[in-house]
């Protein structure tokens, strides 16, 4: 695994796990036969593009995930534009379904014990985290989503306010990947993993196996999109599938 800064060089790029030069190709700023010994940094200056957000780009494809929280070969063997449809039919529909739920449930259950300081700031959490995923959601439907059906059938990619290539919104998507990820994490220690504590009424319990049942959904919707879509999505502009 690389050690990746501003400072990095296309050709230490080189010498890396493999995804990481597809991704890089993948934004346009470098191609086939430019200079390796431009660094990251610079290829950001002169394009006008945000290093922070290649960089993240770059780390994602970076690492590896230890422990897969799902077997994704079958979502391998979809079409890219059958994986989006069912990313878009299972995931998206349970969040816009269920958030609102989720909110309410939090608020609930804190409202009725206001002494229990970790049910307040799972309520704040939850609010702050279905708020961000409604944007997310329809950010990814209205750019990354419509490129990859262009894509998919072959045709050229329609600009969208992300441009015309997938690396973009795909940077965005990650980064707000990493954000969900952090909530969980929260929500989980302020639930000690969504253990109900003694005494705790039937409201509570179904609240905490809601919770539970969202953090599950999340993680499986953000590693079929991670580890499956963005790199075919990624590989298709470039005409490699």
């Amino acid at each position: 695994m690389l050690t990746l800064s501003s400072r990095s060089k296309v050709a230490d790029l080189q010498n890396g796990p493999p995804a990481v030069m597809r991704t890089l190709v993948s934004t346009g700023i470098f191609r086939d036969g430019d200079d390796p010994e431009v660094t990251i940094g610079e290829l950001c200056w002169n394009f006008g593009f945000n290093p922070g957000i290649l960089l993240n780009m770059l780390q994602s494809a970076n690492t590896q995930e230890d422990v897969p929280p799902i077997d994704i070969a079958p979502f391998k063997a979809m079409s890219l534009l059958d994986l989006v449809e069912h990313i878009e039919d299972v995931h998206h529909r349970y969040l816009r379904e269920n958030l609102p739920l989720l909110t309410e449930l939090t608020r609930e259950v804190a409202a009725a014990h206001p002494e229990d300081g970790r049910l307040a700031a799972l309520k704040l959490e939850m609010q702050h985290v279905a708020t961000e995923l409604e944007s997310h959601l329809a950010h990814e439907e209205e750019a990354l989503f419509a490129m990859v059906r262009d894509l998919a059938i072959r045709t050229a990619v329609k600009p969208t306010r992300c441009g015309d290539a997938v690396g973009g919104p795909i940077a965005c998507m990650e980064t707000e990947h990493e954000a969900a990820l952090a909530s969980l994490k929260k929500m989980r220690e302020y639930t000690d993993g969504y253990t109900a504590p003694a005494g705790a009424d039937d409201l509570w319990q179904q609240m905490l196996a809601a919770v539970a049942r969202f953090d599950q959904d999340m993680v499986e919707h953000m590693y079929k999109e991670n580890r499956v879509l963005f790199p075919r999505a990624l590989d298709a502009q470039l005409g490699k599938s």
